[in-house]
């Protein structure tokens, strides 16, 4: 390698040759520049600036290739836009006979959905299926945003635009739900199906779906009690199947079967007693069977939401109760009550306590007792519950006719609930339920 160098040199020396470049395997250049007897030799690094000023003219290239892609979608969508927007503002005569009248009565597509949409708005009011309304509400809000986005005057309408929209959103949202609620309600099993056909037909299918899904189902032996007199209860049960005899002292005052509520105490007076309420006879199952059990609270609030299954519900415990009078008669006539007197006795003390224990449970929550003062009353007129075994009532629970009037007890301050917040949070939840729930 010497002797080779030694060579090249005493040539470049002689003049020979003016340049030479020598690349020998692996070797390593600087970043500068060599001046080799007067000439320059430019090295790896002059290689590594020229592949960099091409990877840079390579990206620039790439940038300037996407940005033209960009410009031609933007025209392109621009011009779709501008020629949907002539389309729908092109003036079209309309083919009114001659007969009629002579002159030329021009329109545009957009007008036509303005007032397509105002049609479909007034056949939705005179529509009384809530789904129907829905679709045609969709419907209508869908063509009044073609009407406001190709407006006549050239401009957009956002203000009514965006309204429209989630106008759409929540109606769309709501369909869904009905769907989905009716699709819960072809998927009930076949007892409950049979049970809200014999009993509940009042009830829409999707509300009576509705109840079974917050609820869960309990079986029961023959002898287990349900729950024993002067308990506190928190559940409200319906008899799916077997039969359960209700008991106040041990005697058997009535019984109930396929269809009949236990434990509704004042809800088909519109008492929507929250917590925990005395029971006021036991409860046990005659056969073995199974019931629908729902805890009192969750049940109180689907209630309070839905206004329309809370009127459907009252009619169907009207009828429960009507069926409850008459199974007493038939037990009365069938022999099974060996003394009639005894049976009667017991059957009034039930009726009292029951009327205690409501008084009781609204007494606890004053709030309620002062907004739900006029069902008390129904309850009340429905059951004869007059002044004196008002106050019978009233005596047990501590309280006065006077207590009652004022809301609380004498010595006692008024109760006072900082309920704002409560009942803000109640408002808004209320709000959000009726919207998407």
């Amino acid at each position: 390698m010497r002797a080779l160098l030694k060579y090249q040199a005493s040539r470049i020396a002689s003049g020979n040759v003016r340049c030479l470049f020598l690349k020998p395997p692996r070797l390593r250049f600087r970043t500068d520049e060599k001046t080799f007897s007067g000439t320059k030799v430019l090295h790896h690094q002059s290689h590594r600036a020229t592949a960099k000023r091409f990877k840079s003219t390579s990206t620039t290239k790439a940038q300037q290739a996407r940005t033209a892609a960009l410009k031609i979608d933007a025209a392109y969508s621009t011009g779709f836009r501008e020629m949907l927007r002539n389309f729908m503002l092109q003036p079209r005569t309309l083919p009114v006979p001659r007969w009629i009248s002579p002159q030329y009565y021009t329109t545009t597509l957009s007008e036509i959905c303005g007032h397509a949409s105002f049609a479909l708005v007034a056949i939705s009011y005179a529509v009384d299926d809530f789904l129907q309304l829905r679709i045609i509400a969709v419907a209508g809000s869908a063509v009044m945003l073609c009407f406001t986005f190709f407006h006549p005057h050239g401009r957009v309408l956002w203000l009514p635009f965006k309204w429209n929209a989630l106008f759409i959103t929540i109606n769309s949202y709501r369909i869904g739900k009905s769907m989905m609620d009716k699709y819960f309600a072809a998927k009930l099993s076949p007892e409950m199906l049979e049970i809200r056909e014999k009993h509940f037909y009042i009830l829409d299918p999707a509300d009576f779906a509705r109840l079974v899904r917050i609820g869960h189902v309990e079986r029961f032996e023959a002898g287990q009690e349900l729950c024993g007199q002067g308990e506190l209860n928190r559940y409200i049960r319906l008899v799916i199947d077997g039969t359960y005899n209700v008991l106040r002292d041990g005697q058997v005052t009535y019984r109930v079967e396929e269809g009949n509520f236990l434990s509704e105490t004042g809800l088909h007076a519109g008492l929507l007693l929250p917590g925990k309420v005395e029971s006021c006879c036991s409860i046990v199952a005659a056969t073995p069977g199974h019931t629908m059990c729902w805890e009192r609270n969750e049940l109180m609030d689907l209630l309070r939401r839905e206004k329309g299954l809370r009127r459907a519900l009252k009619a169907a415990l009207s009828w429960d109760i009507v069926r409850k009078l008459k199974g007493q008669r038939l037990l009365l006539a069938s022999g099974h009550v060996q003394d009639p007197d005894r049976w009667t006795q017991r059957r009034t003390e039930q009726g009292q306590h029951r009327y205690a224990a409501i008084l009781q449970n609204m007494l606890a929550h004053p709030q309620y007792l002062k907004e739900r003062k006029e069902e008390l009353e129904k309850y009340r007129l429905i059951h004869h519950i007059d002044d004196a075994k008002h106050e019978l009532a009233l005596a047990r629970n501590g309280w006065t006719t006077e207590n009652f009037e004022r809301g609380y007890k004498n010595g006692e301050e008024p109760a006072e609930e900082d309920d704002s917040k409560h009942d803000l949070n109640w408002v808004a939840h209320d709000v959000y339920m009726r919207l998407f729930g």
